[in-house]
């Protein structure tokens, strides 16, 4: 009889190269971020160059390295997640795996007109700031995102085991 413990997949797999993978999404997530790193907010120009930066650094020995997408950002969301850091809890809803000291707003690449759009991790939802102004930070995400596989029944059936 196999144990139903050692049949369940982890989701999140950590590397051991700054990177995690996701195995219900497919994607390869940075595990550190640019807030952790430099201690500030930074404006979506700024993301976008930190990603630069990532790439010409061959950050876990790759160099496609992008700004997520709503949905991407979105999956990481976890509400059974709080944060722990200092001594005091604060509600920023992502998997222990991933390295978070502060910062709870991430740059997506979405954009219209002179916004871009921000994920926050402490409400999980969106908001629109202006490309230059110094309200997130960034996790750098690689590979393609399959929305499909976000509603595959293994998917869902982990979702509703949490909740």
């Amino acid at each position: 009889m196999t144990n139903q413990n050692n049949s369940k997949k982890q989701r999140f797999i950590d590397n051991d190269n700054g990177t995690i993978t996701d195995s219900c999404t497919g994607l390869m997530w940075q595990e550190g971020y640019a807030y952790r790193e430099t201690g500030n907010y930074i404006s979506w120009y700024d993301a976008n160059s930190y990603i630069k930066k990532l790439n010409k650094q061959k950050l876990g020995n790759f160099f496609d390295w992008r700004l997520p997408n709503k949905l991407e950002i979105q999956s990481l969301y976890e509400i059974a997640h709080p944060f722990q850091s200092r001594g005091k809890t604060f509600v920023l809803h992502i998997d222990p795996v991933f390295e978070f000291s502060y910062g709870s707003c991430f740059w997506t690449s979405r954009t219209k007109l002179s916004a871009a759009l921000g994920f926050e991790f402490d409400a999980g939802d969106t908001h629109w700031y202006a490309q230059g102004s110094i309200s997130g930070t960034v996790r750098a995400v690689r590979l393609s995102s399959d929305p499909s596989i976000q509603i595959k029944s293994r998917w869902a059936d982990q979702l509703t085991r949490i909740f």
